[in-house]
């Protein structure tokens, strides 16, 4: 069974046992964290993408590690004004495993 998920406002193709590096939610290491906005299940030959069907599904992950990005700079330069500002970026990930893709009960 297949899902895509949406958090930190991208989408991933997941699966069971999947590890992906996601932004980080706020989450402890070794927690617990449910997916809801799901916006499509692939069960072997059949498709649902219907918001009413899709809300009776639950995908759990559990957090592996706190990650960070590469450092990245930003360099302002204007010229001839004697003016140059550099700042830098370090973006913060989580890796989670999808532990489960279920069908519970309907809301």
């Amino acid at each position: 069974m297949e899902a895509v998920v949406r958090t930190g406002g991208k989408q991933y193709l997941i699966k069971e046992g999947d590890r992906i590096l996601i932004e980080k939610t706020g989450s402890d290491v070794g927690t617990e964290i449910r997916f809801d906005d799901i916006l499509m299940i692939s069960d072997n030959k059949k498709i649902l993408s219907d918001p009413s069907e899709l809300k009776s599904f639950k995908v759990s992950a559990k957090v592996l590690s706190n990650d960070k990005g590469k450092k990245l700079k930003v360099f302002k330069f204007r010229r001839r004004q004697n003016s140059k500002t550099l700042n830098g970026h370090r973006q913060s990930y989580q890796t989670v495993e999808i532990t489960s893709i279920s069908k519970g009960k309907k809301k």
